[in-house]
């Protein structure tokens, strides 16, 4: 079995609607240091000021999808120490379910905390998570949210975790 993956991009990312529960993370255009040409990109900027701030994002598992999913996020901040707790939830919607996509519950949420890079604040991080897959199968409509928490006691970071981009890999049939 190989495995396949599923690039989840910052501008691909829907965002709550920022109400008490459902804080939205920002969103940064990023521009290079380099000589011109300049690269340019964007970033999900969550707080590190005791806020839960989470993105979702919406795609349909491709037709290889056998089982797993991990969540691979690559982020950075402004900092050279203390760590940054991640959250990630599945939730899937086979056709024909009980539950309509605007009802169904996600998964048990699943984390992981990481420090971030100690010897230059905006070093790329790699944080990686097992997510709990919500008895997903091949086609599922399925939402993916990355949160973060950083009023929990796990989360010491002060500062913007920003991240670049996260994939999801999973184990192809």
């Amino acid at each position: 079995m190989a495995t396949g993956i599923i690039d989840l991009l910052p501008g691909a990312a829907s965002p709550p609607d920022g109400s008490a529960s459902n804080l939205a993370c920002g969103v940064s255009r990023r521009q290079g240091t380099e000589a011109s040409p300049k690269k340019h990109f964007l970033t999900l900027d969550f707080d590190g000021s005791g806020n839960v701030e989470q993105a979702w994002w919406v795609f349909r598992l491709p037709d290889d999808y056998a089982s797993g999913g991990t969540l691979k996020i690559l982020w950075m901040a402004n900092a050279t120490a203390n760590a940054v707790k991640w959250q990630a939830k599945v939730g899937s919607v086979t056709p024909a379910d009980a539950d309509t996509p605007l009802e169904h519950a996600q998964a048990a949420a699943a984390t992981v905390t990481t420090n971030v890079n100690t010897v230059e604040a905006f070093r790329l991080t790699e944080s990686s998570i097992t997510l709990t897959m919500d008895s997903s199968a091949a086609g599922d409509l399925t939402f993916l949210a990355v949160v973060r928490d950083s009023a929990d006691a796990a989360d010491t970071a002060t500062v913007d975790a920003s991240l670049i981009v996260a994939t999801f890999s999973y184990t192809t049939t």
